[in-house]
């Protein structure tokens, strides 16, 4: 295993894998910074292409993940430049430039679940969702304008890996929703003034799921687009719930009703 020795922290490659700490960075080289043994492996199973392996000085067990991996560069650092180039508090001392995917063409299936995201800003938020939607089987997010970006280390950490699995399409929703509704799909807006229930419907193989804001909710635009409205209900004096707790929520509704039909 070739690893090779970077000591000055104004290294052009340093001071590149710092600019991935950027949402410009990341636009500028098609790439994004993962930190953890968890996430560098999650990546490898998902087969994106890694660019660069880090490893802090003194990292010598993490290195074992690297078996097998043949052509990928791996660069040892002094501990205080790779602890620059991580947000998390606690660095396990080895990272990896990873190449962003371009995004897939949709292709509609017979049956589908569909997450559309309208300006989702916390990327804690972002990356709960992608988890939980991986885990309720939905594979196909929209990310409409305004949304926080999927790369950003705390999304990417959220997501535990999810994110790896994602089908992930950035886009304006005013066109995405009357496309979506053409190839057969139910439109679902949630918001705490609507008047139905959302376990008071049954809803069809193809549904996607529109949810808003932290703030503002669903933009009127958008709202009007859908199908259907609803809302989750709280008994207590709560005005309304963590959008990622909404998707939890209806998604496993949804997961329910297929799961009771069989």
């Amino acid at each position: 295993m070739n690893i090779r020795r970077i000591t000055s922290a104004r290294n052009e490659k340093v001071k590149r894998w710092r600019k991935l700490g950027t949402r410009k960075g990341r636009d500028e080289y098609g790439s994004l910074l993962i930190e953890g043994e968890h996430l560098l492996e999650e990546v490898v199973k998902a087969e994106w292409k890694i660019r660069a392996v880090l490893v802090a000085d003194e990292q010598t067990k993490a290195l074992k993940l690297l078996e097998g991996l043949e052509g990928i560069p791996i660069y040892s650092l002094q501990r205080s430049t790779f602890s620059q180039l991580v947000d998390t508090q606690s660095p396990q001392g080895i990272a990896a430039e990873v190449a962003i995917p371009s995004s897939q063409p949709y292709r509609s299936p017979e049956r589908a679940r569909v997450l559309l995201l309208d300006a989702i800003q916390d990327p804690g938020n972002l990356g709960a969702i992608l988890r939980t939607a991986e885990a309720a089987g939905v594979g196909d997010i929209w990310l409409g304008s305004g949304t926080v970006d999927p790369y950003n280390p705390k999304v990417v950490r959220a997501a535990m890996g999810s994110l790896f699995r994602s089908r992930l399409r950035r886009a304006d929703l005013k066109g995405v929703i009357p496309e979506l509704k053409r190839q057969g799909f139910f439109v679902v807006s949630t918001g705490p003034r609507a008047k139905q229930a959302h376990f008071h419907r049954e809803y069809p193989p193809k549904t996607a799921l529109l949810l808003g804001n932290e703030g503002r909710g669903v933009q009127p635009e958008l709202e009007k687009l859908s199908d259907i409205r609803v809302q989750i209900p709280m008994p207590g004096p709560v005005e309304s719930l963590n959008v990622s707790v909404t998707a939890g929520i209806f998604l496993y509704e949804l997961v329910r009703q297929e799961w009771g039909k069989v």
